[in-house]
């Protein structure tokens, strides 16, 4: 697969509805998220919160939001700061809704329906634009970076979170075993849905690798970009700084 095929498209093994199937694991995403990173995930999106230095007072845009745990976060780390939340997903929406009122932040939370590689927002409009483990599911990758990218302000951070392509080291291939075998089997059975764990290996597997990810954000017109390795490299934190 190229690099521009990886940017767009997956494997029909990987082509299932994919909004119809996080409509139905709803009920069971936050928790078999937690039980399969054995809660690291939390510590990730910490990390990513922290990063994006978000001014006093600033605005944030969290695109693929799922069930919001990213844009409360955003709202916990500093209570001058606003925060958008998109996701294509109205039953993720629905759960995220109910966590935001649950956090006591709903008056600086929003959260919208939407296409994150055609984002509604205008350009140059939030501080920081984030993606936490939701860019494999865009149809076009360059298109939601490129999207991420316009709607940063001027000196305004773009954050990427996600997992990338199992590594050819021992762990690599450890890694890869438990995420072709163990999560499909687990997963399903507590889901009902045994197919969303499997598109899940082959989102990551055919994913783009960590340079490629770089190259489109130096395209998009982004600066300073880096990759940081988190955890042996299961996931990665990419930055960039909107010129």
């Amino acid at each position: 697969m190229t690099s521009k095929e990886k940017q767009t498209n997956m494997s029909s093994e990987a082509r299932i509805d994919v909004h119809d199937m996080f409509e139905r694991i709803v009920p069971t995403y936050d928790f078999l998220n937690h039980f399969f990173s054995l809660n690291i995930d939390k510590r990730w999106r910490k990390k990513l919160v922290k990063t994006a230095a978000v001014p006093s007072g600033g605005t944030v845009l969290d695109i693929c939001t799922g069930t919001a745990d990213v844009a409360v976060a955003f709202a916990r780390s500093d209570e001058s700061i606003s925060v958008l939340g998109v996701d294509f997903s109205e039953k993720m929406l629905e759960r995220g809704r109910e966590k935001v009122k649950a956090s006591g932040h709903a008056d600086r939370i929003e959260l919208k329906q939407g296409d994150a590689a055609a984002l509604e927002a205008p350009d140059a409009s939030y501080d920081a634009v984030t993606v936490a483990f939701g860019l494999r599911n865009v149809y076009d990758r360059e298109k939601g970076i490129f999207e991420m990218a316009r709607t940063a302000k001027k000196e305004g951070r773009v954050l990427i979170l996600e997992f990338v392509p199992p590594s050819e080291s021992l762990f690599g291939r450890i890694y890869g075993w438990y995420l072709r075998n163990v999560m499909p089997a687990i997963g399903g059975l507590i889901s009902g849905f045994r197919p969303s764990y499997t598109y899940l290996y082959a989102s990551i597997s055919e994913f783009m690798q960590p340079h490629e990810i770089l190259e489109v954000m130096e395209r998009a017109g982004l600066s300073d970009c880096r990759a940081e390795k988190l955890t042996g490299g299961i996931a990665y934190l990419f930055h960039g700084l909107k010129q």
